[in-house]
């Protein structure tokens, strides 16, 4: 009796489970979807990397500043312009004693014989050559001085940077020529400068003819 009971109550279900279905599809679909929503989003979380790149430390140095004001360059300016007065005073006299050879040449032009007048405008064309190439020469000695001294003087410069990066722990330094706005705390060209100063108070500057060889 029983199991003709439990036939009679299988075979009813069977024949309501088909029209009841489609009703509780919509209900089913939300919490369905809802629980492959945080199985995806748990999933998600675990391969979220937990590490983060730190905060930059940003510093802004003002590089021509630094090399107008620094004492060592002040120093360069000095010798360049003493030295640059020198030369110009040797080439003054240089070019004066070639006007007066120019001018006696042409006196002697009128009394001496051709081959005589043709050998002194020989030597006295010699003299003008070797004055351009002492007044080019001269040029090189300051040009090759200030190129080395200003080397010098940068590469303390980066030094000097350098070191206060890493006590401060700054991360990057921009210039200021590439900064159109900034925080003035940001600003590290007086400190690079006093240690600068204190690092590097002057440079000697080699005006020595190089070696031909």
């Amino acid at each position: 009796m029983m199991v003709r009971c439990l036939i009679a109550i299988c075979a009813r279900i069977s024949l309501v489970l088909p029209l009841v279905l489609p009703l509780m599809l919509p209900l089913m679909l939300p919490l369905m979807l809802s629980v492959s929503g945080a199985a995806v989003a748990q999933k998600a979380e675990v391969a979220k990397p937990t590490t983060s790149i730190d905060n930059p430390v940003i510093a802004v140095l003002d590089v021509q500043q630094v090399l107008r004001r620094a004492e060592a360059a002040k120093g360069i300016r000095v010798a360049m312009e003493a030295r640059r007065k020198v030369f110009e005073e040797e080439i003054a006299m240089d070019r004066k004693n070639i006007q007066a050879d120019e001018q006696k040449l042409r006196k002697q032009s009128t009394i001496l014989s051709p081959e005589a007048i043709n050998e002194k405008r020989r030597l006295l064309e010699n003299k003008v050559s070797d004055f351009r190439r002492k007044a080019e020469q001269r040029r090189g000695i300051l040009n090759r001085a200030f190129t080395g001294a200003t080397r010098v003087l940068r590469n303390e410069m980066a030094k000097v940077l350098a070191a206060l990066m890493k006590e401060r722990k700054i991360t990057i330094t921009l210039a200021r020529t590439a900064v159109l706005v900034f925080d003035q705390r940001l600003n590290v060209t007086d400190e690079v400068l006093k240690r600068l100063d204190k690092k590097l108070p002057a440079i000697t500057l080699d005006f020595k003819t190089p070696k031909t060889k």
